[in-house]
């Protein structure tokens, strides 16, 4: 049993384009604080996948958040984030050792359609730099996007010139939210970006330990089931043909 605590910064590149007046800690970011926190640099741990995790609360600057971590089984931890005794987030997460991760080929891309007559990405994200990572809408249908994606390098995720893998979930996050926005706009003809939060991941595989910053990824997303304001997908990332995750995840949109 591991317990520590991990300090939010207050503010800073943590929150720096996400939101614009609302600042709030990404939910991949979570994760990767947590990692940081229990594999420190003199031991640094490979996540190779996560079984699953729920991000309950939001998370906001200078929170203190109170981290627990048990090993289930060999390779398995599982880690709760608690707020003044309230739990914030917790799951299963896959660990091993570094640079032993199977690269795997991408599969086709879930959409295989042109995306013409969009808005701009401005008018359907309310992400900002440097936390916007899409950066063009490339192919589209009725149930699914794909999307290009560069993590920028100041990014605070960003080490070294490379992102820890659950970066690439961001992109996939903002590809799902770029999708509900285009929805919106063919339906009512209107861009209007709207807030939402990335609340649940599943199933979620890694086929590398890293991503590197400013190289395209390919990011497809899929709907796998709705109850709006909660919208399942399953998701893609890619660099240069090989996967680099996929899984499921699902998002809330805010009202």
């Amino acid at each position: 049993m591991i317990a520590t605590v991990i300090h939010v910064p207050s503010d800073g590149a943590w929150f720096e384009g996400h939101f614009p007046g609302r600042p709030i800690l990404p939910g991949v970011a979570e994760i990767a604080l947590a990692v940081d926190t229990l594999a420190p640099a003199a031991h640094p741990l490979s996540l190779q996948g996560i079984a699953f995790a729920r991000l309950r609360e939001l998370v906001f600057p200078g929170d203190r958040l109170e981290l627990a971590a048990r090993e289930q089984q060999a390779g398995r931890l599982r880690i709760d984030l608690k707020r003044d005794g309230v739990l914030v987030a917790n799951g299963e997460l896959i660990v091993g050792a570094p640079d032993v991760l199977p690269r795997q080929p991408v599969a086709a891309a879930f959409a295989a359609g042109p995306a013409n007559d969009i808005p701009d990405l401005d008018d359907l994200l309310p992400h900002r730099a440097p936390m916007r990572f899409l950066t063009a809408i490339l192919q589209e249908t009725t149930d699914s996007l794909t999307c290009s994606a560069r993590i920028p390098a100041r990014c605070a995720l960003v080490r070294g010139g490379q992102a820890p893998a659950v970066a690439a979930i961001e992109a996939a996050a903002q590809a799902a939210a770029a999708w509900e926005g285009l929805r919106r706009w063919r339906g009512a003809g209107v861009a209007s970006p709207r807030i939402g939060y990335l609340v649940a991941l599943r199933e979620i595989t890694f086929h590398t330990g890293s991503v590197p910053a400013e190289r395209d990824l390919m990011v497809s997303v899929r709907l796998d089931a709705a109850a709006p304001p909660l919208t399942h997908y399953r998701i893609e990332v890619s660099l240069d043909g090989t996967l680099v995750t996929q899984g499921t995840i699902a998002t809330f949109l805010a009202t």
